[in-house]
């Protein structure tokens, strides 16, 4: 089911005449890297046999290592051969979001993580946000979605609503690191609201949110239990 929900970059093979030089340069080395063809602490094969074997110029070549190092992927080192880092143990958001929207990672394993750490950070970014911003915020969860609306349009609402809780947090990193899981999120939670059950429950969330926001109640708990939930059903979904 999730193989059916690839990221754009599955159709890069079959569109390989339209894309750039750069692009396609890029995404080679990038895949040799993901699939561990070039694992970490391996070296790039020279300049001139990467270059004969892509079918580019030195100065694309070039431009694509120089852009791939300074996201960790790399380690250039002037007069010494390149070097493939272990892009989990030293990547950044620009890492990540390759990774994101890169058709050869096992995404479901990514989310997973992703959830993991959301029961860590989101729950008190998103109470300082509602403890300002309460009027905005109750609005948006006065407009929810329907339990017979599609799953993309659950999926849709639920990551805009978390979209607008970081936003009104002020938090810059979590911002970007926000923006950066767009793409995945969107596709995972169509999956996710596919069952009646996960629609049912995220809007009892949505009403018990409103519920503590309004009375100034367990707005917290509220939120710590509905994410931890959320990791427990994708767990369960993922591995049956």
């Amino acid at each position: 089911m999730w193989s059916d929900l690839l990221p754009i970059g599955v159709i890069m093979k079959k569109q390989e005449k339209f894309i750039k030089p750069a692009q396609f340069t890029e995404n080679e080395i990038l895949n040799a890297i993901i699939s561990h063809d070039w694992p970490a602490g391996s070296k790039l094969p020279p300049e001139r046999e990467l270059c004969a074997s892509l079918g580019v110029t030195r100065p694309t070549l070039r431009e694509v290592l120089q852009r791939l190092s300074r996201d960790g992927w790399l380690t250039i080192t002037h007069g010494k051969p390149t070097i493939v880092n272990d892009y989990k143990q030293n990547g950044g958001l620009g890492v990540l979001k390759t990774l994101v929207n890169h058709n050869n990672l096992p995404s479901p394993k990514l989310m997973k993580d992703w959830l993991e750490f959301r029961v860590i950070l989101f729950p008190s970014l998103a109470m300082k946000s509602i403890k300002t911003n309460k009027a905005e915020i109750l609005e948006m969860l006065n407009n929810t979605p329907k339990l017979t609306s599609h799953s993309y349009d659950f999926a849709s609402y639920d990551w805009d609503l978390q979209m607008l809780l970081i936003k009104l947090s002020n938090n810059a990193i979590a911002q970007m690191l926000y923006n950066d899981l767009s793409t995945i999120y969107t596709q995972a939670g169509a999956i996710y609201f596919e069952s009646k059950e996960t629609k049912t429950r995220s809007l009892h969330y949505y009403e018990s949110l409103k519920m503590a926001i309004n009375t100034d109640e367990n707005v917290k708990t509220v939120i710590e239990t509905a994410m931890t939930e959320s990791l427990l059903i994708w767990d369960k979904t993922i591995n049956g």
